[in-house]
C-alpha cells in the first residue's frame, strides 16, 4: 500500500499545483471542468513520455502511430 501511494502521489501533487494552484477551473459547467481537466491530465501524460522516451523516440513513436 505505501509504495502505491507513493507512486501516484506524485501525479496528483503536480496536477493539484498546476490547475489547483487558481481556485477554480477556467471552464464553467461540469462538462467544462471535466474538459479542462482532461487537457491537464493529458499534458501532463505526453510531458512525462517525451522525458521517459527522449524527444527522437517519441517523434518516431508519434509518426508511426
Amino acid at each position: 500500500m505505501r509504495l502505491r501511494r507513493s507512486t501516484v502521489e506524485h501525479p496528483f501533487a503536480t496536477l493539484k499545483y498546476r490547475i489547483f494552484a487558481h481556485p477554480r477551473f477556467l471552464l464553467r459547467g461540469r462538462n467544462g471542468a471535466q474538459t479542462e481537466m482532461s487537457l491537464a491530465v493529458l499534458a501532463y501524460n505526453l510531458k512525462r513520455m517525451i522525458n521517459v522516451l527522449g524527444g527522437r523516440r517519441f517523434s518516431l513513436a508519434l509518426a508511426t502511430s
